[in-house]
């Protein structure tokens, strides 16, 4: 089965922050998991806070988000929600390319990324799921 979106991501944004919190619960299942992700009404999250290309995959971010939590289900290494965040750009990318130089700079800011969120050491497995991240 190929990775979709089974869920619309409806959310509500915070006053006084940039922290945005789900009103409906968000599915997403994933090809390399072989399950749905399904992300709590209530969850607190950036969307996406990589520098310079943020807001590019807000659906990933907030699977990715969720991933990095402690008690996530499933709880996963950091390396798998990376790889996960990037099927999930993938995944968005498959319905909106274009053409050739399109996909060409997706390919560029997929990777870019996935290798920040790989590597950044502060905030995988800090948080709990419903908890208020900062």
């Amino acid at each position: 089965m190929k990775s979709e979106f089974r869920s619309e991501l409806v959310y509500k944004a915070l006053l006084g922050c940039d922290l945005i919190q789900l009103v409906e619960p968000f599915i997403y299942y994933s090809e390399q998991l072989g399950r749905e992700i399904i992300i709590p009404v209530g969850f607190i999250c950036d969307l996406e806070s990589v520098p310079l290309i943020k807001g590019s995959s807000k659906r990933g971010g907030v699977i990715h988000d969720y991933l990095c939590r402690i008690d996530s289900d499933p709880v996963v290494t950091k390396r798998v929600a990376a790889d996960i965040y990037k099927e999930a750009q993938n995944c968005k990318d498959q319905m909106v390319i274009k053409n050739t130089a399109d996909r060409f700079w997706k390919w560029v800011r997929r990777n870019i990324k996935t290798m920040v969120v790989r590597n950044v050491p502060w905030y995988f497995h800090k948080f709990r799921v419903m908890d208020m991240p900062r």
